[in-house]
């Protein structure tokens, strides 16, 4: 079956298999959540659901209509993703002719559109008409990690369903499962990557090897620096290819040194193998502040995921370290 082959959202599973089994499922739903933790997984589990065969709530990726489906060839389960950066009106009135149709051979048809987000303002516009008064036999699920972005009046006429990060034991395990890794080696990915299954699958250890090296050395200078250093720290945050993700290890950084400072073993460290320089930051002033810092640093990284300004958000928090 196919929900239980989705990591985590349990309630959200549930809603949807019995929304499905019942025959109740809302016209118009919005997946919101993070990045790469499933949204846009479920909501093709949801479309495949309404076209299946044996019509038994969920999808039972067996039958030819399932089949075709996850190949993108049913006639009556559609997918909607930008072209380049944008979902353009063109896509749209294409989508909207198909959802006020009937269905060609499925009991309902379904309407994913990822990254719903990148809808150009005309797109947005086009799609509330059709949201208005969709034919009974028409679903639509719209899947976005900034539901902000979307126009109030499509949010109004969605169910929104909001995912939450993935639990860092459950991307362990599944980490293990698919990749193989090791017990270490699986729990710094699962924990560097937010709850997010895709960040922690595409992780590259040199590439964070190097990232962290860069902020050890900001860590280690930091407490000393004058006001022109700290404006060059921020920059530097700010500069990075994914500041979320520089921020993600940042506060893993200060857990290990408040974690050391408690009295934690080295070898217990998300990052036990920089463990000199982590003790050496332990035994500091920074140890002491370092579990209020790793809040900081988080609630920064949150303010982020919201669109807060980038640069603000780093001189202030650069500021924050500092102390």
């Amino acid at each position: 079956m196919a929900f239980p082959s989705v990591l985590g959202h349990e309630r959200i599973k549930d809603l949807l298999a019995r929304g499905l089994r019942q025959g109740r499922l809302p016209p118009a739903l919005l997946f919101s959540g993070p990045e790469g933790i499933g949204k846009r997984t479920l909501a093709l589990a949801v479309a495949r659901a309404l076209v299946c065969e044996r019509a038994e709530g969920e999808a039972c990726d067996a039958c030819p209509a399932c089949r075709r489906a996850q190949r993108g060839l049913h006639p009556d389960a559609f997918l909607v993703e930008p072209v380049t950066a944008a979902i353009k009106i063109e896509q749209v009135r294409e989508v909207v002719r198909e959802i006020l149709g009937l269905p060609f051979e499925a009991r309902a048809r379904a309407f994913v559109i990822d990254e719903a987000q990148a809808m150009t303002e005309q797109a947005s516009n086009a799609l509330l008409k059709s949201l208005e008064e969709p034919p009974l036999t028409s679903h639509v699920v719209l899947v976005t990690a900034s539901p902000q972005t979307l126009l109030p009046t499509i949010r109004s006429r969605c169910q929104q369903l909001r995912f939450s990060p993935l639990p860092a034991p459950l991307v362990e395990a599944r980490l293990r499962e698919r990749l193989g890794l090791s017990a270490a080696d699986a729990r710094l990915r699962a924990a560097l990557s937010g709850g997010s299954l895709g960040a922690a699958l595409a992780f590259e250890s040199e590439s964070y090897r190097s990232l962290r090296d860069e902020l050890l050395s900001l860590l280690e200078g930091i407490g000393t620096a004058a006001a022109e250093e700290r404006l060059a720290a921020a920059e530097r945050l700010e500069q990075q290819d994914d500041p979320e993700q520089a921020l993600t290890v940042l506060r893993a950084l200060l857990r290990d040194i408040a974690a050391l400072r408690a009295g934690s073993p080295p070898a217990h460290l998300l990052n036990a193998d920089a463990a000199e320089r982590l003790e050496a930051m332990a035994r500091g002033s920074l140890g002491e502040r370092a579990a209020l810092l790793a809040e900081a640093v988080g609630e920064s990284r949150t303010a982020l995921r919201g669109n807060a300004n980038l640069a603000l958000s780093m001189d202030l928090l650069a500021d924050t370290l500092a102390g």
